[in-house]
């Protein structure tokens, strides 16, 4: 039985916890409807993003998820449990309230969202003004039978970034890079290209060589050619040693 006020004292400190973030809550509340007059429409969607993903966070953590992590406390106290998880999200709604709009206030969201509301408006009322000046200019040339390739040359058509797609985009902010490479590529080539040429004028040096030497060899076997033809009609080298001992005999006589 003495445990029966040691359990009422908690209830009575989370009353108190409620009540000071029932007040934090309505402060962060009366600063959001302040603050939530937007100057833009953009802010205005920026904020609305904001409750939402605020409020499906909240609805993330219900009570049967919260009774999983604590069974004895829901069978035992599901009161208390209840106004925990009350007293949790009340606290998580006000300070994350709290902290948006001090960083939106930090960053001057708002002025800066309106001045890009401002710069997209120009934009297109820009655009639209070149869009009909071109138009009016088309239609005068075709009154005045002026193709509008021969109107456009030697200038550039403009154009405008809304009118493009992300490809585009991408392809335009690549085109310095292949550019670059492209050139790269061609110093390649240049380089191969005088190496290869080098090489030809060596393999001809060689050809020219291998042509001059295979002459003289072909010349030199036409002598021996012509010279053993020559040798054919002398006598062999018995008769020869026959006739001279002949001739010594009668050299002796």
């Amino acid at each position: 039985m003495s445990k029966g006020p040691e359990a009422r004292e908690p209830a009575t400190n989370s009353l108190s916890l409620g009540a000071s973030n029932a007040a934090g809550t309505g402060a962060v509340a009366d600063r959001a409807d302040e603050n939530s007059t937007p100057s833009s429409l953009r802010h205005q969607r920026l904020i609305e993003i904001f409750q939402r993903s605020l409020q499906a966070s909240t609805k993330a953590l219900t009570f049967e998820k919260l009774a999983q992590c604590y069974p004895y406390v829901a069978e035992h106290g599901q009161a208390g449990l209840r106004e925990a998880l009350n007293q949790a999200m009340k606290f998580w709604d006000s300070s994350s309230t709290r902290e948006f709009y001090a960083i939106l206030e930090e960053r001057d969201v708002a002025t800066k969202l309106a001045e890009l509301e401002q710069l997209i408006t120009e934009a297109r009322d820009r655009k639209q003004r070149a869009e009909q000046a071109s138009s009016a200019q088309d239609d005068a040339a075709a009154a005045n039978g002026v193709s509008e390739d021969v109107e456009m040359a030697g200038c550039e058509k403009q154009v405008y970034i809304e009118s493009l797609t992300p490809e585009d985009i991408v392809k335009s902010h690549l085109i310095p890079v292949n550019l670059k490479e492209a050139e790269a590529l061609e110093g390649r080539i240049q380089e191969v290209q005088s190496a290869n040429r080098k090489i030809l004028q060596k393999i001809e040096s060689q050809e020219k060589e291998i042509d001059d030497l295979f002459g003289r060899i072909t010349k030199s076997l036409d002598d021996l050619q012509k010279a053993a033809s020559e040798t054919d009609g002398l006598p062999d080298q018995a008769e020869l040693f026959n006739s001279i001992d002949e001739i010594n005999s009668l050299v002796e006589r």
